[in-house]
């Protein structure tokens, strides 16, 4: 799987997620894992490989990443991965203190 692929996968985990005030602040990419802090992101034909990225993103100016992509994952678990720890940086927010949101077997 490459970049371009796995972000049209996520696209709408983040319009399920967030609602249009963080939507229209999102700002998302997929970065090397070495340097996830960094102002470097990956092109959209780059592969994704085990474990060499993550997800990152930008929502009402707070800061949060996922864990490592796996790009031989399913679509599925590779969505559920990062959302899992999108709704765990929603709970922990300013914006969304405490709040579950998304699928409930998240839980």
């Amino acid at each position: 799987m490459n970049v371009a692929e796995v972000v049209a996968l996520l696209t709408p985990m983040f319009h399920e997620m967030l609602n249009d005030d963080e939507l229209t602040s999102l700002r998302f990419g997929i970065v090397p894992m070495d340097e996830f802090d960094g102002p470097h992101q990956l092109r959209d034909d780059d592969p994704v490989r085990s474990n060499s990225a993550v997800v990152r993103w930008q929502v009402l100016d707070e800061r949060g990443w996922s864990r490592g992509l796996d790009g031989d994952d399913d679509p599925v678990t590779l969505v559920r991965g990062v959302q899992s720890d999108l709704q765990d940086f929603i709970s922990e927010s300013d914006f969304g203190w405490g709040q579950l949101r998304g699928p409930r077997d998240l839980i």
